[in-house]
Parts: C-alpha cells; structure tokens; sequence
C-alpha cells in the first residue's frame, strides 16, 4: 500500500528480484554486483539503474532514505552443507557488508536470502549474528525456509527468507500464512 516502492538490490547477480517484482510497483535505486557477466546483463537490461560494483567499497551515505526495502542474498558458499562449511570466514562473511548497507540506508524493509545451510553454519552461530545485529538496529524479523517448487518453478530449490520491518514484527505478515499467525 502507498505507492511505488524503490529498493537496493546487493549482491544482484542478473537481478532475480527486479525479474521477480516486474510487475509489482517497485523501482530500482542501484544494483551491487561486480562479477563481470551479471554486470554485463544488468547494463544491458538495466541501463539507467546505477551498478555500484564491489560491496566493500561502497559508501552508502548519499543512499540513506532513499530506498524502501534492500534486498539481497550473500555468497552461500561457505554456508551450504555441500561446500567447506566455512561459515563467516569464507565468502559468506560478505553478510557483514549486507548488514553494514542497511545500518547506512535504514530502509523500512529489508529481504535477505541464503541456502538452508545458513541456518546450521557455526552450529547455528553465523545466523545468529545477523540477527542480533539486524535486531540492533532497530528491525522486527522473521524468517522461514521456502521451496520454489511450491511457487511455479519447475525445481527444488530451498532456502531461507530473512524480512524484516523497521521499528515492529510486521515481518511475519510477510511470511506466514494469517492461519499461523494466530
């Protein structure tokens, strides 16, 4: 409700989220990607939204308050059961820098999201991290584990969907059904 909403995606890829809200009333503000191919596509596809490039070196001043919601999932690499399971050590400890953009944009929302596997990394220890610190700075969060085979994409694809709301719970709206919320 309200109009257009405009968001930052991180760690953008070829941009799922803008394909997945393309016919939602939602804008782009900028794209953070620096591998060479997603940056091609999204410079083709996307040629007036800004691609920020390497997450470390952003300073995202000039974006706070101009985005409604960031979005974006860190590497899973060494989060994922399949992989060294090397949690924040490795290229999964980027969730700093996801945490580091919202401390700076303070969007309303926010949408992170990762593989199972971020759930246990640590023994749990990574996902809690993120969110005491997503809890410091003011969100209300809720989380759950999805399967896209579930929402007309012809795979099993799981993985755990992180909103959070600024300032309440309203998060959970977000992912659970109003059943579950009683």
């Amino acid at each position: 409700k309200g109009g257009l909403l405009r968001y930052i995606s991180l760690f953008s890829g070829i941009e799922a989220a803008s394909c997945a809200w393309q016919n939602l009333d939602m804008e782009p503000v900028a794209f953070c990607e620096s591998d060479p191919y997603p940056t091609s596509v999204l410079t083709y596809h996307y040629p007036d939204v800004p691609n920020l490039g390497d997450i470390t070196k952003i300073d995202w001043s000039s974006y706070h308050g101009k985005a409604d919601i960031v979005v974006g999932g860190s590497p899973c690499q060494s989060f994922s059961i399949a992989g060294k399971r090397e949690g924040l050590r490795g290229a999964s400890g980027l969730m700093y820098e996801y945490i580091r953009a919202v401390q700076e944009v303070r969007p309303r929302w926010l949408l992170w999201e990762n593989v199972p596997g971020a759930l246990s990394s640590s023994r749990g220890e990574d996902f809690r991290c993120l969110l005491s610190a997503l809890d410091a700075l003011g969100y209300g969060l809720a989380w759950r584990v999805l399967d896209s085979r579930f929402f007309g994409v012809p795979q099993r694809r799981r993985r755990v969907y992180l909103v959070g709301h600024l300032g309440d719970r309203r998060a959970a709206e977000v992912l659970f059904e109003r059943e579950s919320l009683r």
